[in-house]
Formats: C-alpha cells, structure tokens, sequence
C-alpha cells in the first residue's frame, strides 16, 4: 500500500498532473499499436504484376529494407549531426581538450 500512501501525500495539482501523464502514455501505447497495425497492413501489400487472364500478384515490397531502411535513415540522422558539428564547431584535428575550451567558452 505505499503508492496509496503516495498518493495521499499528493497535493491535488500533482495528482491531476499524474494523472494526466498517465492518459497521455496510454495515449501513446494506443498510438503505437495504431502505427503497427498499419505497417502491418502495408507490409502485406499486394499488386496485380500479371494479366487480366493470368493474375498474378506480387508483393509490393520484395524486402525489409524495401519497407524500413535502417541503415539509410541512420545515416541521414548522423549526416545532420555531423553536418550540424561542423556549424558549431570547424575541427580540424583539435584534441578533445581543445573542443571542449571551445564548447564551453561558447556564450549563451
């Protein structure tokens, strides 16, 4: 019974607080089942490849990386990363000490 003894130690704003964060995580979880049940669905996809006669259907996508390429958007994430360092900082071979001298001498 502590997290009822929790709750009683409340003030009335955190537990409406509390309370809201839970609805917005349950929110979530209710998002992402949302989210897979619709790549589910279009990972499943079919297309008619074959005539009127002849039918034939084939997956849209022939494979996982057809549907989710991981190391693409990984990449594009690092790419922004490192292009945003370069905006920061030019590197040019500083050693760490250095980069954090101009890190932290950094106003604002």
């Amino acid at each position: 019974m502590e997290r009822l003894r929790d709750v009683e130690l409340m003030t009335l704003s955190e537990f409406h607080y509390k309370r809201y964060a839970q609805e917005y995580k349950e929110i979530d979880e209710e998002y992402k089942m949302h989210k897979i049940a619709f790549l589910t669905r279009n990972a499943s996809a079919t297309k008619n490849t074959g005539t009127e006669k002849k039918p034939k259907e084939e997956y849209v996508f022939k494979s996982f990386k057809d549907f989710f390429d991981y190391e693409k958007i990984l990449k594009e994430v690092d790419d922004e990363l490192v292009g945003a360092e370069k905006e920061d900082f030019p590197i040019n071979h500083l050693s760490p000490a250095q980069i954090a001298l101009q890190h932290n001498s950094r106003k604002g």
